[in-house]
């Protein structure tokens, strides 16, 4: 069921209380980035890990306790516990992060006939509420959901985003986000890298298509045309850069269908720069979707209609 616009964070703007002096911008950088790359540490080691209990079975639990070592059990619960902790603590922290965002944007109960670039990644749209990971205008993790009123926006616009998501759970829960913040009749448009052109390069030995991509994204030159289109459709992610790698690969049969499950209707294909509606002739923004080969994008380019 569609969410309405609520955000409580009442208890979190009211504890801006005097306290300590804020640490250094250098000092906050420097730890965020220490962060990440902690994080990412983490999911290469939790795999290992995984790995080593599989492989090991039953028999590691009685030779843990002959060498009079604490259960695995107990010490992954351990671990769980201080990450889910440090979870907690950061999401009460969110509201002191978002609501400044909310307020410079102009964004209230009342705003309608936005215009949202959701995944801007550094290309900002003039005019748009610019959304994505921090330093974007409006920096959220979008597992929270778009903190926008619902029908506020008449055009989303979504580029070379959604097969950074894991298909259809996260992806399913941005598209009815996407659907409940669309006005009536508020249009949607995604662009994707089109993985049928892929597939048909594949099949056809179209070796001149997967030297360009390499070319263009400079990826080694050694590569075969498999383990250049693989990566792209969402196979072969490692867990330390699990983030950042593509989850899945969309044609437009199956962008449709999670299109309209979320409720969208006239889902239809388009072509780059090609829209009814001027205000979503905005492609040039992604230089993904500027890729092309032969005078061919290789992006995927739907509109749909709330």
């Amino acid at each position: 069921m569609p969410t309405t616009f609520t955000i409580d964070y009442s208890t979190q703007v009211m504890s801006f209380g005097v306290g300590p002096p804020a640490a250094p911008a250098d000092r906050a950088k420097h730890e965020q980035a220490a962060a990440v790359d902690l994080t990412s540490a983490l999911l290469e080691a939790t795999y290992a890990l995984e790995g080593e209990l599989r492989g090991l079975g039953p028999v590691a639990h009685d030779l843990l306790r002959e060498r009079r070592l604490a259960p695995a059990r107990e010490r992954l619960l351990a671990a769980v516990d201080a990450i889910r902790g440090l979870q907690a603590d950061l999401a009460a922290v969110r509201g002191a992060a978002l609501v400044p965002q909310l307020e410079a944007l102009g964004l209230h109960e009342g705003r309608r006939e936005l215009k949202v670039h959701v995944g801007c990644g550094g290309h900002e749209l003039p005019g748009w509420i610019n959304v994505d990971n921090h330093p974007a205008p409006l920096a959220i993790n979008l597992d929270w959901g778009l903190p926008l009123p619902t029908g506020s926006a008449r055009y989303v616009f979504v580029a070379h985003l959604l097969e950074h998501l894991f298909h259809p759970a996260q992806s399913s829960r941005l598209l009815g986000e996407i659907r409940r913040v669309l006005a009536p009749a508020g249009v949607v448009r995604i662009v994707v890298p089109d993985i049928e052109k892929y597939l048909r390069a594949y099949a056809s030995g179209d070796d001149a298509f997967f030297a360009a991509r390499r070319r263009q994204r400079n990826l080694p030159v050694e590569l075969t045309n498999l383990e250049t289109f693989l990566p792209y459709a969402g196979a072969g992610a490692t867990p330390d850069a699990l983030f950042e790698h593509h989850k899945f690969g969309y044609d437009f049969a199956t962008l449709a269908s999670a299109l309209e499950r979320a409720g969208f209707a006239d889902v239809r294909r388009c072509g780059y720069q090609q829209s009814p509606h001027e205000e979503l002739r905005v492609d040039d923004a992604s230089s993904n979707a500027n890729a092309q080969h032969d005078g061919q994008h290789r992006s995927l380019f739907v509109e749909a209609c709330a």
